[in-house]
């Protein structure tokens, strides 16, 4: 049977430490392997962006990230599940960007 690797501690690397805005450090989530598969799988089957601002102007545009539709955390602080497809959309790049910085600064307002 093959042995896992042990990860190798890079003394000139620091501990990554969330940052900013971000509340919950979710990167052991989205680098294990079962949410790559997930979103691999989802957009495959959903090779075009799903927002809403791409959907009223009528573009078409090819997504290349999978994101949650109501966020990571408000599914888990719910005890939803994170893998299921209906809590996804396929969005491109600038696309996602644009609900990420808008949701990140909601919380702000006040």
């Amino acid at each position: 049977m093959p042995i896992k690797p042990t990860p190798k501690k890079k003394p000139w690397q620091e501990e990554r430490v969330v940052q900013g805005r971000r509340l919950h450090d979710n990167s052991k989530f989205y680098n294990a392997r079962r949410w790559r598969k997930v979103s691999k799988a989802y957009k495959a089957a959903n090779p075009l962006c799903e927002c809403l601002d791409c959907k009223q102007k009528g573009l078409v545009k090819e997504a290349n990230v999978t994101d949650h539709i109501r966020g990571l955390q408000f599914l888990l602080d719910n005890n939803l599940d994170p893998y299921s497809f209906k809590e996804l959309q396929a969005m491109n790049s600038s696309c996602h960007n644009k609900k990420s910085g808008r949701d990140a600064h909601k919380n702000k307002i006040k």
